[in-house]
């Protein structure tokens, strides 16, 4: 928060709040300047989007308040007084510098003017997008792989992590604009070495984040076997041909301990 102070100021403890300060588009928000006098008249309060005047309390004037043009600017009189204005659907134009300016009255009329950003910001309304070229991959493979997230402002930047190891560093997100919106979207190709995988296992991981506001993830997980496992073999012999075939093998094993013994 910047803070600049004109004349002897008995005006203390400006402050200036913006609940919230990342604001979504088409939501609400309310500024709050607080104050402390120390006695002295209030002469007037100014708020302004950057250089730019948009709201006015001042206690001798009848009216007390008045609201001045500016595009995408929705001021709630009826919420708004001399410690804050309330602002409703709130449009891009919107993001930038709010400055709260207090003006003591005679004899000082000192002045204190506080600044603030304000954020507004449109979160994708989906996790990012995952796709890979193939469905197994094994050593010296090249993995491929795509990655988008939703329409958002500001555009969400991706990353792409592997068996939670971040790859392709050098990767750059594309910000494709559509309309005041970002699309976003990278590519990844790499070729595949015995330590990418994990007990013959890929997870690809792709993360979209918004600074500290948003962070949503898709993964897939791969492994490098292609080859069919063979089937059990779960045909049995019945009991009578199993009776059968050890009468048989009984017969033979006699007839040869016989002729053996003849011989002998």
């Amino acid at each position: 928060m910047v803070q600049r102070i004109q004349g002897i100021s008995s005006l203390k403890d400006v402050v200036l709040d913006i609940e919230p300060r990342v604001v979504e588009f088409g939501k609400e928000s309310t500024l709050r300047c607080s104050y402390n006098l120390e006695n002295a008249p209030l002469y007037t309060v100014k708020w302004y989007r950057g250089l730019h005047e948009f709201y006015r309390f001042t206690p001798k004037e009848l009216p007390n308040t008045k609201i001045f043009p500016f595009e995408g600017m929705h001021v709630d009189e009826s919420q708004s007084n001399e410690h804050q204005v309330v602002l409703r659907n709130i449009g891009f134009n919107l993001s930038g510098n709010f400055s709260c300016e207090v003006t003591t009255d005679e004899p000082s009329f000192a002045t204190v003017t506080v600044v603030k950003d304000m954020l507004v910001v449109v979160l994708p309304k989906s996790p990012p997008s995952l796709t890979a070229d193939k469905s197994f991959y094994e050593v010296g493979d090249v993995l491929k792989a795509y990655c988008s997230s939703p329409q958002s402002r500001p555009a969400a930047t991706l990353t792409f992590i592997l068996n939670n190891i971040v790859v392709c560093e050098r990767c750059v997100t594309r910000k494709k604009p559509s309309r005041e919106l970002f699309t976003s979207e990278s590519h990844l190709e790499m070729v595949l070495y015995p330590t990418h995988f994990h007990n013959g296992r890929l997870t690809l991981k792709c993360v979209a984040q918004i600074g500290d506001l948003y962070q949503e993830d898709t993964d897939i997980t791969f492994t490098n076997v292609k080859d069919p496992i063979p089937a059990r073999v779960t045909q049995t012999t019945s009991d009578a041909e199993m009776g059968q075939h050890s009468n048989y093998m009984s017969i033979i094993i006699i007839n040869s301990v016989l002729v053996c013994l003849y011989y002998s």
